[in-house]
């Protein structure tokens, strides 16, 4: 497995954090699971803003994506619209609900699962994954512009080999929104 590639945004108001994390397998075998995970939280209580905002973010990351664009100094083409998956939004949402309830901001959850395993939980048999997460944004629109100016979250979208798409949203902890978005291809 190749070693994750970790884009950290310029300095932001605490208010305002986006951080991305992309895996790819050698080969088409998923990674090992390791230890079973844990059972993903519950939903949060706005689940029915948590679904209307994941499909208004996957309509705007295949906005995004249906134009060429440049992340930082790398120009893309255009790439072929994400599919939703409800494996990747599992994985998304289990982990944008940790965060407002624990109140942490990480592509590592708090009981040590990375992003990979909490995708692999979920019996998604990747051979690529990719993580975008933000904190603070209060709208789709919000969140989707700011990863679209960070050079790593635009690479995200923008990567044509992912197919799919998992996103999460949950309300609370110390920046009052997280905002998940996890890519994959099988």
């Amino acid at each position: 497995m190749h070693k994750p590639s970790l884009f950290r945004a310029p300095a932001v108001p605490a208010t305002l954090i986006l951080v991305a994390l992309t895996l790819a397998a050698c080969g088409s075998t998923p990674p090992p699971n390791g230890a079973s995970a844990p059972a993903q939280n519950p939903v949060s209580p706005a689940a029915s803003t948590s679904g209307t905002f994941s499909q208004r973010i996957l309509s705007l990351t295949n906005a995004a994506r249906a134009q060429a664009r440049t992340c930082g100094s790398t120009r893309f083409p255009a790439a072929a619209p994400l599919s939703a998956n409800a494996q990747l939004q599992q994985a998304a949402q289990g982990h944008a609900a940790d965060m407002a309830a624990h109140s942490y901001f990480s592509h590592t959850s708090l009981d040590g699962r990375t992003m990979a395993q909490r995708v692999t939980a979920t019996g998604y048999a990747w051979r690529s994954v990719g993580e975008n997460i933000a904190a603070g944004q209060t709208t789709p629109e919000t969140v989707v512009s700011g990863w679209l100016k960070s050079e790593g979250h635009c690479h995200n979208i923008m990567n044509a080999s992912f197919t799919e798409l998992g996103v999460g949203y949950a309300a609370g902890g110390s920046y009052g929104h997280y905002w998940v978005q996890d890519f994959g291809r099988r």
